[in-house]
């Protein structure tokens, strides 16, 4: 090939090469160019669901009018249920002796002053006897108008307060000054009514005094004790009003109020302890138990839903709005922690925005199957 057709061919061979690298780049941008992106907020744009009339009655659709709502928010902490160590007795023998009748064990519900058990004692039997001695003697010394009678009443009131240091009140005394015969023994019985926790002896045993025999516990009044943070210590005020909830009992509350606040900050948690005291009639509550403390704040007016109308969908909290008669429009919400079956609502609609109230679980329902391209919006 001549040197001439050589040149000629030269650029007709750049311009093939430049519309193949052309082509081959048309219709996608480069790694350069920016991708456009949905801006935040935007998720539910477009999207849209439509119900019949029969379709919205089926659902339970109602609608609602976002206004100032009467709201009394909480302070939310964890906590666990303890016992209240006004009530918790380790109860002990003051003679020593051996245990001749064991009335009550664990699990057992005892009263107060039921007699829980029963103690062959010698220092009891002793001290029985004189005063079972000294009543007989002031009584005869009384019978003969005797000037004896002075030194016998102090014998008798030496010897009956060598029996009360034993726990036994007047009226007992009075009792046993005057039973005769038989083997007396020594009687313990419960401080208060409660529940026995333990037991610590059998039958048979042989005691010190200041052993312990069992311990009682009344769950009537508990105590709830829980950790605020550092940057909620204004808000807790001493008699505030608590409510305490479990999973274990869904819906239900137990009331009670803060009795105590710590004065010193946990300076590795950052915590500071609050108590709250609670009643326990039907003994629910159980010590050990986690709940969850909520810590009742100054009413307040504020916009709020029903946590019912809030739904998530895509990982959004939103909100069903009315666009037109059976459409219905998901609106993405900001929203406070619920309180008391209120949500507040921090962004997303305004006051006098028209919502869906109730049946929002069947209008994400049908807003799904729309998403995952199982029809058209419409439901018949």
């Amino acid at each position: 090939m001549s040197c001439k057709k050589l040149f000629a061919a030269v650029p007709i061979a750049l311009l093939m090469a430049t519309a193949i690298l052309y082509n081959a780049g048309c219709g996608r941008p480069s790694s350069n160019q920016p991708v456009p992106v949905a801006a935040e907020g935007e998720e539910h744009e477009h999207e849209h669901v439509v119900l019949t009339a029969e379709a919205e009655r089926l659902a339970g659709i109602k609608l609602a009018r976002l206004s100032l709502e009467s709201i009394t928010p909480e302070l939310r902490v964890p906590a666990e249920v303890s016992l209240n160590p006004r009530a918790f007795y380790r109860l002990s023998t003051r003679v020593s002796g051996r245990v001749e009748q064991l009335l009550a064990y664990e699990g057992d519900r005892v009263r107060k002053g039921q007699v829980v058990a029963r103690l062959f004692s010698l220092p009891y039997l002793e001290g029985l006897t004189e005063l079972r001695l000294a009543a007989e003697r002031l009584s005869r010394l009384e019978k003969m108008n005797s000037p004896d009678q002075e030194s016998a009443r102090a014998v008798l009131a030496s010897a009956r307060g060598k029996l009360r240091i034993l726990g036994l009140s007047d009226k007992e005394l009075d009792r046993l000054a005057q039973q005769e015969g038989g083997l007396a023994l020594y009687e313990v019985t419960s401080p208060a009514d409660g529940q026995v926790v333990s037991t610590s002896v059998f039958p048979g045993d042989s005691l010190e005094a200041g052993a312990t025999l069992m311990e009682i516990a009344s769950y009537e009044l508990l105590w709830i004790e829980g950790r605020v943070q550092e940057k909620d210590l204004g808000l807790l005020v001493a008699g505030q009003a608590a409510v305490i909830r479990s999973p274990v009992y869904p819906g239900q509350e137990f009331q009670g109020r803060v009795t105590f606040i710590s004065p010193a900050l946990d300076t590795t948690s950052r915590t500071l302890k609050v108590r709250v005291e609670v009643a326990n009639p039907a003994g629910r509550l159980k010590p050990g138990m986690y709940v969850d403390l909520a810590l009742k704040l100054d009413e307040q007016r504020m916009l709020a839903v029903p946590e019912q109308a809030v739904v998530e969908v895509n990982g959004q909290k939103t909100v069903f709005v009315p666009e037109s008669p059976g459409t219905y429009r998901p609106q993405s919400v900001q929203t406070g922690s619920p309180v008391g079956g209120w949500l507040p609502i921090i962004s997303g609609l305004k006051d006098g925005d028209d919502y869906v109230a109730a049946g929002a679980f069947m209008l994400k329902a049908e807003l799904l199957k729309h998403t995952l391209g199982e029809g058209d919006h419409h439901h018949d």
